[in-house]
C-alpha cells in the first residue's frame, strides 16, 4: 500500500493534483490508517496513471470520468478526442501558414493578403504619401463592419492601380488633402478640392457609400456598425477644412 505522497510520486503528479481528482470524483478516497493516513492500492495507481494519460492527451476531466465509465466505450471516446485534435491541428497550421506570410511580406494583420499585397504595390507606386495610412485605415475599418463594401472597394483599388494618368491625379489631390489640415473649412481650395475629389473618387466614394447602407440596413451581417458611426468614425480625425471637404462630397 502507498501513502499519498508515494503514489504522486509514481504516478507522475502532485499530491494536490490527487486531493482534486478525490474532490471531483475521478478517484476515490481510499481508506485510512489510525493515524489518518490514505492508503492506496495497485487499482488506485492503475487508475491514476489513466487518468494522467488521457488529459495529457487534452481530454478534459468530465470527459474522462466518463471514458473510465464502465458503461463508456474507450475507442469512442478517444475517436472523438482524436477528432478534436485533428480539426485543432487544422487551425495550427492555418495560423503558423498565416504568421509565415505576414514574417515574409510585412503585410498589415489587420488587412486581408489581397489588401496587404496592394497596400504595398501602393507604397512603391507613391512611397512616404500622407493619405497612405488614411486609407489603409479607412479599408481596415470598412472589412470589419461592412466587408461587402470592403470588397468592392479593394476592386476599385486594383483596377485604378492600372491607370498611371488616375494615379498621378490621386498623388496630387492627395496633397492638396493633406495641406488642408492647417486650412480654413472657409478656404476656397475646400470646394475645388471636394469637387477635384467628387470627379477623380467616384468608384471609391461609391463602394464607400453602398459599404454605408449595408452597415445600416436592418439585414446588414452581424457584427456591422450603424451607417452614420461608420461615417463619424472615418472622419473624426480630419481637420475641419478636411471634414468640410467629405461633407461636401456626401450626397
Amino acid at each position: 500500500m502507498l501513502r499519498i505522497g508515494e503514489l504522486a510520486a509514481l504516478a507522475g503528479v502532485t499530491t494536490r493534483t490527487i486531493r482534486h481528482y478525490h474532490q471531483v470524483g475521478l478517484l476515490a478516497e481510499p481508506p485510512r490508517t489510525a493515524a489518518g493516513y490514505r492508503l492506496y492500492g495497485m487499482a488506485d495507481v492503475v487508475r491514476l496513471i489513466r487518468i494522467r494519460r488521457l488529459a495529457a492527451l487534452g481530454m478534459s476531466l468530465p470527459d474522462i470520468g466518463r471514458v473510465l465509465s464502465p458503461r463508456q466505450d474507450l475507442r469512442e471516446a478517444l475517436a472523438d478526442l482524436d477528432a478534436d485534435l485533428a480539426r485543432e491541428e487544422e487551425a495550427v497550421r492555418r495560423q503558423r501558414a498565416m504568421l509565415a506570410e505576414l514574417m515574409h511580406t510585412g503585410r498589415d494583420p489587420a488587412l486581408t493578403p489581397e489588401l496587404g499585397q496592394i497596400f504595398a504595390e501602393l507604397e512603391q507606386i507613391f512611397p512616404a504619401h500622407p493619405l497612405l495610412e488614411r486609407e489603409r485605415e479607412t479599408i481596415t475599418l470598412l472589412e470589419a463592419a461592412a466587408p461587402e463594401a470592403a470588397q468592392a472597394l479593394t476592386g476599385v483599388y486594383r483596377t485604378s492601380m492600372g491607370d498611371e494618368r488616375l494615379q498621378r491625379r490621386m498623388w496630387d489631390i492627395g496633397l492638396r488633402f493633406e495641406a488642408l489640415r492647417d486650412a480654413s473649412p472657409g478656404d476656397p481650395e475646400v470646394a475645388a478640392l471636394a469637387a477635384e475629389l467628387a470627379d477623380a473618387m467616384r468608384p471609391f466614394m461609391d463602394a464607400v457609400s453602398a459599404g454605408g447602407r449595408a452597415a445600416a440596413g436592418p439585414g446588414g451581417p452581424a457584427g456591422t456598425v450603424p451607417g452614420e458611426t461608420l461615417s463619424a468614425m472615418m472622419v473624426e480625425a480630419l481637420s475641419p477644412a478636411q471634414r468640410r471637404v467629405v461633407e461636401l462630397l456626401t450626397p
